[in-house]
This record gives structure tokens, C-alpha cells and sequence, in this order.
């Protein structure tokens, strides 16, 4: 039973210290008790904690104990109609006494509140105490997702896409406008309701990273979203945040978006790149592996309630994990 002197309610800026601090010691310790790594876990920057609380101010939510302060912390995220809930962080003294579920039902109660249809969120699957805890409120296993990384050796990348595929960064588009209504085009036709804009808006204005927009004869058939500056200090690496094509489209532009991303990142000086793939995303799969990604760590995608709109014959690539 959760104690009742732990309070849940909504995050302020003036959390953001404690809301780090809670955040690193409850990762230092899952790394130290799942993997046996003493090092420290790089603490969350401000500009990343403000950027969840910027585009899902009443999903953000603090535990907090009369005498220990904040104890836990979870976000909530919205993309259109698809929701998901990341990351939820408890401190080590006080897990196990049902902070975290607290904190996971007011994340899932903002969802629905935003009427979003698509709702759940990852976790480690090699980390039995959270996978329970989920399984136990109802969430239910979608499928894995596998990050893969790539060393970036500058000699070795691909000169900018040539073909039928153009690739543009959206940062230096005079069109951004139409651009964000492709993108809300390609989104929907993966998922209904889905909507990855603010994904896009959120590199930009917070200087996260780029999009780069594929176009094949002047029509937006793809995007990915690179972030080239980590949520995390002394991080070196790029992410890939989302990755979507277009149905009807080919193989030929979601290689080119992952070509585009790679010279993104090195050109920001990066060594390495990850990309988040569905195993469901069979021909992604085969796509990173033919160059050159490997297997960094994986998620279990679970779903409180829809579907997270992804399938073998769509390319809809993206992290659920904050």
C-alpha cells in the first residue's frame, strides 16, 4: 500500500533539481542492480526536462514525501491520439511501497483525459520488479523494440542521397508549414490519430537536433527526426527519434533517411548513432542491419489500451522510452 504521507501532483519548474536528482540515483542504482555498473548515470539536463514540461505541462508528475521531498517523478507524453508514459523514476529508498504505481495511474488518467486511443510505453525487459509492476496494472505486451548503433566512421559514409529522393532539413525550409502538414499526413496513415509534429517542434525549439524531410518528384513520402544534442550531459552520441514513411512508399527512401541521419550526426561532430526499431518492422530490420547497425539494448513495448500502429508492411520507427 502506498503510504499515505506520499503526495502525487504536478511538476513545477522549481522541481527540476530534485526531479535530477531523484532521476539519477534511481537509474545509477537499476544500472548497478541489473548490470553490475558502478559508474554514475549522467544526469538529465534542464533543457530536456523543460521540453516535456513544455509540450505536456499537466502530464508531468512529482511523488512527494512531507520529510524526503520528491521521491518520484513520471512523464506523459502526446502524440496526437497515441500517448505514451516515460520515463517513471523512483528513489531506491522508496521503491516497492507503490510510488511507482501511483505515479503510472496519474500518467495513464492524463492520457485518457487527452482522449488519446493509443496509450502504453517500454521498459527494459531484462528488469523483472518493473515489467511486473506493469503487467500488474494492466498493461499488456506489444512486442520488442531493438536500439541499434553504428559507429560513425566519416571515411565510410554515403554521399547525400542521388536518385529519385531528395532529402531537405526542415530547420532550412521556407515551406515549414506544409511540411508539418505532410508529416501529419504521413503519421495518420501509419496510425489513425497519430501526429509525430510535435516531435519535430520540440528538436527545433529546443535546439534538440533536425528533421530531414524525403520527397520523391516533389511529394513528402518520409521523415526522421535526429537529435544531435542528448537529454543527458556528457552524452556523444545521436538518436534517432522517429523514422516514418509512407505506406505506399519504397525501401529506397527509408534508406535514404537513415543515409541523411548518419551524415546529420557526424557533421555535428557525433561518433555514434542509434535508431529504434520494432521487431514487427521486419524490412527496418533488415534495413539496419544491412548497414552495419548491431544490437545496443532493447524495450518491451506495452499497451494499456490500442495499438501502437505498428506492423510488418509499415515503417513507423520510433522511441517510447524518455
Amino acid at each position: 500500500m502506498l503510504e499515505m504521507k506520499i503526495v502525487v501532483r504536478k511538476m513545477a519548474v522549481p522541481d527540476i533539481d530534485a526531479v535530477k536528482r531523484v532521476d539519477m540515483l534511481s537509474w545509477t542504482d537499476l544500472m548497478e542492480r541489473a548490470y553490475g555498473k558502478t559508474t554514475r548515470v549522467s544526469p538529465r539536463t534542464e533543457e530536456g526536462i523543460l521540453s516535456y514540461m513544455h509540450f505536456d505541462p499537466d502530464g508531468c508528475f512529482v511523488a512527494v514525501n512531507g520529510f524526503a521531498g520528491i521521491v518520484g517523478l513520471s512523464f506523459s507524453h502526446t502524440w496526437g491520439t497515441t500517448g505514451w508514459v516515460g520515463p517513471i523514476s523512483v528513489l531506491p529508498s522508496y521503491q516497492g511501497r507503490g510510488v511507482g504505481k501511483e505515479l503510472l495511474r496519474a500518467s495513464l488518467r492524463y492520457l485518457e483525459d487527452q482522449r488519446c486511443v493509443d496509450v502504453g510505453l517500454e521498459t527494459m525487459p531484462e528488469n523483472p520488479v518493473n515489467l511486473g509492476m506493469y503487467l500488474r496494472s494492466g498493461l499488456r505486451p506489444e512486442g520488442l523494440v531493438v536500439i541499434m548503433g553504428k559507429r560513425l566512421r566519416p571515411s565510410e559514409l554515403e554521399e547525400e542521397p542521388s536518385g529519385k529522393v531528395t532529402v531537405e532539413r526542415f530547420s532550412e525550409s521556407d515551406i515549414r508549414g506544409h511540411l508539418l502538414d505532410q508529416i501529419s499526413r504521413i503519421s495518420n496513415a501509419l496510425r489513425p490519430g497519430l501526429d509525430y509534429r510535435e516531435e519535430v517542434n520540440l528538436a527545433l525549439e529546443f535546439s534538440f537536433g533536425d528533421t530531414l524531410v524525403a520527397s520523391v518528384k516533389g511529394k513528402v513520402r518520409g521523415f526522421c527526426t535526429v537529435h544531435t544534442v542528448s537529454k543527458r550531459k556528457e552524452s556523444d552520441r545521436a538518436d534517432i527519434r522517429v523514422l516514418a514513411v509512407d505506406p505506399a512508399n519504397s525501401l529506397e527512401v527509408l534508406d535514404s533517411l537513415i543515409a541523411s541521419a548518419e551524415l546529420l550526426a557526424a557533421d555535428a561532430g557525433k561518433n555514434d548513432i542509434f535508431i529504434p526499431v520494432p521487431v514487427a518492422c521486419r524490412r527496418a530490420l533488415d534495413m539496419a542491419l544491412s548497414r552495419n547497425y548491431i544490437i545496443a539494448h532493447s524495450f518491451e513495448r506495452l499497451m494499456w489500451m490500442g495499438s501502437s500502429g505498428v506492423s510488418e508492411r509499415n515503417n513507423n520507427l520510433s522511441s517510447w522510452s524518455g
